[in-house]
């Protein structure tokens, strides 16, 4: 029973942190073949803690961060796209779900949702079954590269790798970046590059 206890607050800490870290998955993985672990019992209860953890997330974190780094125009122009995100309920389903799959950081996801303010209702859901699916993907996958060893690191710094991390980066910068108002009531993409302002 401990050990799911491991699993359950180490994916809601790691799910925390506002920065990159090792994803969850690694570590519900770690904790699986150590304790040799049920994996639907471990994807389950890691998937419980991961969300609790981008709600706490979502919640408290980025606000707080949000009104050390973000200025008040800023603010306004990502409240106003939250609202209009907040309007396209399936399409934020949807694509929530397909991004919560792909095994993509969602610390990008949840720092854009958040400074949007999009509900969680809207968000939680989604990310839930989306990450169950992709979580359970990755750990049996996990599995099989630790059975694999001698395969395991070969060519881990790829191509593919890098694009991910730059991609994740380029999300949030230009999430940040993007005049959101002005692209969604006069679809016109205009930039303001200080957006602590």
């Amino acid at each position: 029973m401990l050990p799911y206890i491991f699993v359950f607050i180490g994916s809601l800490l790691v799910d925390c942190i506002p920065i990159v870290a090792p994803p969850a998955w690694m570590l519900m993985l770690f904790i699986m073949i150590k304790f040799d672990l049920n994996p639907y019992f471990v994807v389950l209860i890691g998937t419980m803690g991961t969300v609790c953890g981008r709600i706490v997330y979502m919640t408290y974190i980025i606000p707080w961060l949000g009104r050390k780094t973000i200025g008040v125009q800023k603010d306004a122009d990502l409240r106003f796209l939250g609202e209009k995100l907040s309007q396209e309920r399936r399409l934020i389903y949807v694509f929530v779900f397909i991004y919560s799959v792909l095994p993509l950081s969602t610390t990008a996801l949840f720092t854009a949702t958040a400074l949007a303010r999009v509900k969680k209702r809207i968000v939680v859901p989604p990310f839930f079954f989306g990450n169950l699916i992709g979580d359970g993907l990755l750990l049996v996958s996990g599995r099989y590269a630790i059975d694999h060893f001698s395969d395991f690191y070969k060519d881990s710094l790829n191509a593919k790798n890098i694009f991910l991390m730059l991609f994740a980066f380029l999300f949030v910068t230009l999430f940040l970046f993007v005049n959101w108002r002005e692209l969604l009531e006069n679809k016109k993409i205009r930039f303001k590059w200080k957006f602590w302002l």
